[in-house]
């Protein structure tokens, strides 16, 4: 039996923890002071979301070489466009989606030149 859906599932796990960690993080950083920062549970939800996205990404090169995780581990910037435009309102430019149709294209590239 093959384990890459289960590759497949943790690396899209993984880049999706990060890109949600990164915006709880933002989230947190919107205090006015560094204790209100402290005491935020967005400061340690997001912590705790980069602590597992590493933990999957440890699984990733157990199984597969550093030349594809990384590469593929791109896909956060894709993931994070989404998230700040759903949660963030941020306006996404003709400049961002060629951005991440490139980082798409890349990452397919990459995906489907270690399977040959």
């Amino acid at each position: 039996m093959s384990i890459l859906p289960l590759i497949i599932v943790v690396l899209l796990v993984q880049t999706l923890m990060s890109s949600f960690a990164s915006y709880f993080l933002k989230k947190a950083g919107g205090a006015d002071n560094k204790l209100s920062i402290l005491i935020s549970p967005w400061f340690y939800l997001g912590g705790i979301l980069y602590v597992l996205s590493a933990l999957c990404g440890i699984y990733l090169l157990q199984k597969l070489p550093y030349a594809i995780v990384l590469p593929l581990g791109s896909l956060t910037y894709v993931w994070t466009l989404f998230v700040s435009r759903w949660l963030l309102k941020e306006k996404i430019t003709g400049r961002k989606v060629l951005g991440m149709s490139v980082i798409i294209l890349g990452v397919v590239l990459v995906g489907v030149g270690s399977l040959v």
